[in-house]
This record gives structure tokens, sequence and C-alpha cells, in this order.
């Protein structure tokens, strides 16, 4: 079975409807399959980044599609109004120091080889850095640039934009 991170980021994702999908996905193809088919299901975990939301952590079970139907399963996540990116499964952490604070980040390159940098808050103890982080513009709340493969290049992506956030003027902050 081949695994995949799904990264779900946008501002209002509809649980509700996207639970459907899931359901649909995994209970009217997936339990239907032969164990020999569900072999070769693909298994897409589901992280998410909710702009302006306090509680990002909503539940949905991992999503398991044929992948006759993955392009079909694309196009319909990618209807709805949230940006959807499919990862490969191998994730990695890094972290930066500034100012006697630390910033632990996880990163996720997609398939499209894009990086995604998304702030670990459970390291920002005061939690100033993730109060500040949903007051930004949706594509200031994480960082992401292509074709990054060495560790200088993640480490110049997480200073440049630790530093950002932390520059980013309080009025509008």
């Amino acid at each position: 079975m081949n695994r995949y991170y799904g990264l779900f980021i946008g501002t209002a994702i509809p649980f509700k409807h996207l639970k459907k999908i899931i359901r649909k996905f995994n209970y009217a193809y997936y339990d239907k399959a032969s164990p020999e088919r569900q072999q070769d299901f693909i298994t897409i975990i589901p992280e998410f980044h909710i702009s302006h939301s306090r509680d990002p952590h909503h539940r949905l079970e991992c999503i398991l599609v044929e992948p006759a139907f993955l392009n079909r399963f694309l196009e319909i996540v990618n209807n709805l109004n949230f940006t959807f990116i499919l990862c490969h499964y191998r994730h990695g952490h890094f972290q930066t120091t500034m100012n006697g604070i630390e910033y632990s980040v996880t990163c996720y390159r997609s398939l499209e080889d894009v990086v995604y940098l998304q702030f670990e808050d459970e390291d920002d103890i005061d939690g100033k850095f993730a109060k500040k982080l949903l007051t930004l513009p949706l594509e200031k709340q994480f960082a992401s640039a292509p074709g990054i493969k060495t560790s200088d290049e993640y480490q110049h992506l997480l200073d440049t934009w630790v530093k950002e956030v932390l520059a980013y003027p309080a009025k509008n902050a």
C-alpha cells in the first residue's frame, strides 16, 4: 500500500462534506474491494493547517483511494474551498533559535517537489508565535519553496520565514 500525507490548507474546511467524501471512498470502494485489490489502495494521512482557528485538530480517518480513482478524488477535493496538497509519506523536522526562543516545524514535500513548513505549536509555550500566525494572511502562516534539497536550504527557508513572521507589523498582527 502506498502512503502519502494530504495537507489541507484553508480558512474554513468543510469537515462535514469532507467526511462524506472520505466515507464514500473508504466504505463504498475500499470495503467492497477484494483483499488482493485492497493491497493496491493508496493511504492518505490527513494533516491540517486551518487559518484563524484555535481548534485546527479535527480528526479525519485515513483516506483509502484506489490508484485508478486518485485523479477523481483529487478533482473532487480540489473543487472545495481549501487547498489540498498530496505529499510524500516521508517528512522531517527542523528548528531554529532566535532571541533565545526555539521554533520547530514539520516539513512536507509535495509530489510536485515543493517543500511546506508548518509550525509545531506545542513548542510555543506562551503561544505568542502561534497567536501571531493566526492573525497573518493565510499564505504567510506557513512557508513553502520549490526544489529545496539540502539541510542548508531548509534552514534558510525556516530562518527567513520565522524572521518575516516576527517582523510582521504589530498593527496587522
